[in-house]
């Protein structure tokens, strides 16, 4: 075999003895291999445009939907923070020994019913002796106004002995006035007599008889006058008297004044340490859902401690309430449409955004958050069911107003693009435009469109992504749409599989 194998000697003699057969073979190849590359590039050619023409006419499938005309709520969407009506931190207003607890944690308790026992015995002392004062006292009250009573008769009493001195006073009186009428009588029958007796018409004996008459009449005046001067001092002395008894009742009536003072003084007193007795025992202040116990029988609690923590929280959830805040943008409008009545707010949250819980608007704050640009609303809710629980955060929705026949497509039709929103639609050689729309709201998974397409227009809500304009569309049918059913369903399947593998 290895006489057979040419050296590079015999290679070079064999090349040099036969040049133009070599030459010959070479361009033989060159032109084969220049024939072979030129229609292989024209089948290439022609199978490039065929692909291409062919992906022109291929149909794409889609689904698609008609726009249609409905009347749809103007709604403001929020994240909403559900809060207790309100709540009540339980705190002691005494302090004491806690003695006994008669509700359990998350019981719903009633407003007045007894949730703490507090030891009672130092205000049960205190009520004792706050009492035994009073009674004290009253009874100065009582025997103040016996004195005044005693001392009123006393005045009484002067008053009827003034009366009758005074009447002595008036009987002296007509004493002297009767006495005065004799006396003058006396005096001018005196005067008569002693002249007749100078012209001698009369006796002696009979003129001194006259004479005698008067001189004794002279003198009982003056008994009468001494008679009223002494019955008006003794008037004098009365009234003295009256005045000095009528001080004495003066005083007692102060005297009674003052006891009363302390009476009521009293009184207030026993009422204070009745309510410090009413303070041992503690009842729910509202209706509500009790929360935590976090001091428990035994403890011993301080009155109003800043430091120490509440007995228990009770939170009021019937009714309830949501805060939730809206741009101030759309303050105007709440406030327009609020001018018309209640609005409704419906809140939804979890899995349960098939019943919406319903509400109305109860109040619009009235300062603007400057930090978010916001401003904060309230939301009023019965929550009879017990669904809402405070600090759960749900999906609000306050509907300002309804807007019939609008135009609306389903949310998924609305594509997102460089020139801001459009949709396919569906024109009738079966080709799609891109037609730019203006949504004004989203409603129950439906767009409501402003402005772009009217209703009866066919418009692709699904296959989008393979779709551009002018290019041609297939209805997908429901054989379609259970296939693409049963291979989301696989894909779905598969994917569990596969997490619950790699959780594994």
């Amino acid at each position: 075999m290895q006489d057979n194998i040419p050296n590079e000697s015999s290679i070079e003699e064999y090349l040099d003895s036969k040049p133009t057969k070599w030459v010959s073979l070479i361009f033989f190849v060159l032109t084969l291999l220049a024939v072979i590359g030129f229609f292989a590039s024209r089948g290439m050619t022609k199978s490039n445009k065929s692909d291409k023409s062919a992906g022109k006419d291929r149909a794409t499938p889609v689904t698609v939907a008609i726009a249609f005309q409905k009347t749809v709520p103007v709604q403001l969407q929020a994240i909403g923070n559900v809060q207790a009506w309100s709540t009540v931190s339980i705190t002691p207003q005494v302090s004491g020994q806690i003695t006994g607890v008669y509700f359990k944690k998350g019981q719903q308790v009633h407003k007045g019913q007894l949730l703490f026992a507090l030891d009672n015995r130092t205000e049960f002392a205190a009520i004792q002796q706050a009492q035994g004062v009073l009674d004290r006292d009253i009874a100065q009250v009582q025997q103040a106004r016996a004195t005044l009573a005693k001392d009123l008769h006393t005045v009484d009493q002067a008053k009827t002995t003034l009366g009758k001195d005074q009447a002595q006073v008036q009987q002296a009186k007509s004493t002297l006035a009767k006495d005065q009428a004799l006396a003058k009588y006396a005096r001018a029958q005196s005067k008569r007599y002693g002249r007749l007796y100078k012209d001698g018409a009369i006796s002696l004996d009979q003129a001194e008889q006259y004479f005698t008459n008067d001189g004794s009449d002279k003198a009982t005046l003056q008994v009468d006058i001494n008679a009223i001067k002494n019955a008006q001092e003794v008037v004098k002395g009365d009234i003295v008297a009256i005045k000095v008894d009528q001080s004495v009742v003066l005083g007692d009536q102060a005297a009674i004044k003052n006891a009363q003072a302390v009476v009521k003084s009293d009184q207030a007193a026993l009422a204070s340490a009745q309510v410090q007795m009413s303070y041992t025992k503690i009842y729910a202040p509202i209706t509500g859902l009790a929360g935590n116990i976090l001091i428990t029988e035994g403890n011993v609690v301080q009155a109003n401690s800043a430091t120490s923590n509440p007995l228990v929280t009770i939170a009021q959830i019937h009714p309830i309430q949501v805060s939730f805040s809206i741009p101030e943008s759309q303050l105007p409008a709440v406030q327009q449409y609020m001018e018309n009545g209640k609005l409704k707010v419906s809140v939804v949250f979890g899995s349960n955004n098939t019943h919406p819980i319903s509400g109305v608007l109860a109040f619009v704050n009235n300062t603007v958050d400057n930090t978010t640009g916001t401003i904060q609303l309230l939301g009023n809710f019965d929550n009879s069911e017990g669904r809402l629980f405070p600090g759960r955060y749900v999906d609000t929705t306050l509907t300002l107003t309804r807007v019939p026949n609008a135009t609306v497509v389903p949310a998924q039709a609305v594509e997102n693009g460089p020139n801001g929103q459009f949709v396919f639609v569906v024109q009738p050689d079966r080709t799609v435009e891109n037609v730019p729309v203006k949504v004004s709201n989203t409603v129950d998974n439906l767009a409501v469109i402003a402005q772009g397409i009217q209703p009866g227009q066919q418009v692709v809500t699904d296959g989008q992504a393979n779709l551009n304009p002018g290019s041609k569309i297939r209805i997908k049918t429901a054989a379609d749409l259970a296939i693409d059913g049963t291979q989301t369903k696989g894909k779905h399947h598969h994917h569990s599989h596969q997490s619950s593998g790699d959780n594994s």
